[in-house]
């Protein structure tokens, strides 16, 4: 894992300025550095070593030198790929995956990321051609922003600090159409990000830019399906991959099904030496160290419980002022402390991440397939559901409650209804400073794909909005800025298609999610796994809001605010007194306000 950096006829970079940027990102490598320049173009990296630790430098070239590349992320199949090329004729002087690209580059153009199979933002020069090349991985698990000073020039990074440090004579302006978003959304909707001007490169995708043009060309979508294999062997070879490392490997592993089923694999393959990490919570409504440890003991590996040791305000700080945009998944603060911890102990580590949104793992997913099953109602009848009392999000009746909601409405709206406790439309009509704004739920709906049943749909826009801005985001910031790679094992592509061709009956048998993932290793979970309820990795955002940062949720949203120029001062004194109206949380909506507040005196830093 690492970071990459580099530009592309911009006039003139003073040195100082690049080498800030570069060290923007050693958190992201701190083993090492290597740089290209020439004909105006320039590539940087920040490298954290995981494979062959002492030849593995980058940049990588081709044999005429004349192709070179850098590479943030891991390319799990590079075995195969460097058996392949050698026996084609290709010389390659090390064993490092990013090796492979230049070569293959040379053998199918832009179509190379194609043999990919692994996590990756990469950044390639073609000296002979004179043009750019940047990709990203199918599911965008590694970030790559990019922005053009002009139009003929091009710059990019892994993270906005360093594009920003890269850029400083550049006008970086908040972008009102993404605070709007993230108002909504809990994050700011990718490719765009909330500066303008500024996006990231969108995954599955190839941009090319020969100093006059940037085209872009979508390599794979995560509506491919095939039904070859069965999904275990998928499984089995997805993390039998990801262990590839020349550094220790760990897994954590929670009480959940997903890790549990990438341990059992990972044990298959390393034995008793393997490690698994898991974390005490404080509350034991979300505590799932118990169940952890005893699948642990069970697979015969070597266990051990981290303490979660958060510092409410100072690491909710360092979050803010780390992830460079607001976000306001309050979970990347035991996220942030969880890698710091583990990173004590290994480079790597697998986790669970991607089972719920590739084999319908959430309680909205049962909603979107029963809605399908059940056909038009009255939307009066779905009205006077919504309107039961509820005696909490979690409850039954409160899960009726948001079915009902979601249900009785159409399109981006009932995505935003079944998926946050933000800020709905009419909310926002009534409450934003801003200029005229594009509705999110517009944008929400823009994103479905024709053609699908109401859980396809649901999946497919978990996948498109959830995962990739806010999910995925969280676990390679905090993970990064810990220097601790994180690999997903399910989510691998050749799973992913695999998933997209099981029938939607079979993800949610006898009304219980991921029913099929849980019926293939029936004979190898745990039964407490089993039996266990879906908890989420939360922090106790509702009892710090009340004691440790009362004040400072208070200090920030006084009158003077920043975020007075996007919502009404009136709003912001009702959210502090609890008198919003209608069901939203208000516990996450005083959190999305203070993480935006605390962002925007963050910029004028």
């Amino acid at each position: 894992m690492c970071g990459i950096i580099g530009h592309w006829n911009i006039a003139k970079v003073e040195e100082p300025h690049w080498a800030t940027a570069m060290n923007r990102l050693e958190h992201r490598g701190p083993d090492e550095s290597g740089e290209f320049a020439a004909d105006a173009v320039r590539l940087g990296i920040r490298r954290l070593s995981i494979i062959d630790l002492t030849e593995g430098v980058q940049p990588v070239r081709d044999e005429s030198g004349e192709v070179v590349a850098v590479m943030n992320g891991e390319i799990y199949n590079h075995v195969e790929l460097v058996d392949g090329l050698r026996s084609r004729g290709h010389s390659l002087r090390s064993r490092t995956d990013a090796e492979v690209l230049p070569h293959l580059y040379e053998e199918h153009g832009d179509a190379f990321v194609e043999h990919l199979r692994g996590m990756f933002a990469i950044a390639l020069w073609d000296g002979r051609k004179q043009r750019l090349v940047l990709a990203r991985d199918r599911f965008g698990k590694k970030p790559l922003y990019f922005r053009q000073p002009s139009v003929n020039s091009l710059a990019f990074a892994s993270e906005l600090k360093a594009l920003k440090a890269l850029l400083p004579n550049a006008k970086w302006s908040v972008r009102e159409q993404g605070v709007y978003d993230y108002l909504s959304l809990g994050c700011v909707p990718q490719p765009e990000t909330v500066f303008e001007n500024v996006q990231q490169v969108p995954p599955a995708t190839v941009l090319t830019f020969d100093g006059n043009k940037i085209k872009t060309r979508q390599f794979w979508s995560n509506q491919k399906s095939s039904a070859s294999g069965t999904l275990r062997e998928h499984i089995r070879e997805s993390v039998r991959l990801r262990l590839r490392s020349d550094v220790p490997v760990g897994v954590f592993l929670s009480g959940g099904v997903d890790s549990t089923i990438v341990a059992i694999e990972a044990a298959k393959e390393v034995g008793e030496s393997l490690r698994t990490f898991t974390v005490k919570m404080d509350d034991p409504a979300l505590d799932e160290s118990a169940v952890a440890a005893d699948t642990a003991r069970g697979l015969g590996v070597q266990h051990e419980v981290l303490p979660l040791e958060i510092s409410p305000r100072e690491d909710l700080l360092s979050v803010v002022r780390h992830y460079d945009q607001p976000f306001a998944d309050s979970s990347a603060l035991p996220s942030w402390a969880v890698a710091r911890a583990a990173a004590r102990h290994v480079k790597v580590v697998l986790n669970g991440d991607g089972g719920d949104e590739l084999f319908a793992g959430y309680r909205r997913h049962l909603a979107a397939f029963q809605l399908g099953r059940i056909g038009f109602v009255p939307r009066f009848l779905w009205k006077a559901l919504a309107a039961i009392p509820a005696g909490g999000r979690r409850s039954r009746l409160g899960f009726l409650r948001r079915f009902a909601r979601g249900a009785g409405s159409t399109g981006g709206r009932r995505y935003l209804e079944w998926s946050n406790d933000l800020l709905l439309e009419t909310d926002k009509q009534r409450h934003w400073q801003g200029g005229a704004m594009r509705s999110t739920e517009d944008w929400v709906e823009a994103q479905m794909e024709p053609g699908h049943s109401p859980l396809r749909q649901q999946m497919h826009l978990d996948r498109r909005i959830n995962l990739l801005s806010d999910l995925l985001v969280k676990i390679d910031m905090a993970t990064m800025a810990h220097s601790l790679e994180a690999r997903s094992p399910l989510l691998d592509h050749e799973l992913a298609e695999f998933a997209a061709s099981i029938p939607d009956a079979e993800l949610l048998r006898g009304g219980q999610t991921k029913s099929y993932l849980r019926n293939v290793y029936a004979d190898e979970l745990p039964p407490t796994v089993l039996a266990a309820p879906k908890r989420g990795f939360e922090a106790p955002v509702a009892r710090w809001l009340a004691d440790d940062w009362r004040d400072l949720l208070h200090d920030s949203l006084a009158p003077g605010a920043r975020a007075e120029q996007f919502v009404s001062r009136r709003f912001l004194q009702d959210l502090l007194a609890d008198r919003v109206a209608g069901d939203r949380n208000l516990p996450m909506l005083k959190y999305t306000l203070l993480v935006l507040e605390l962002w925007l005196r963050e910029q004028e830093n």
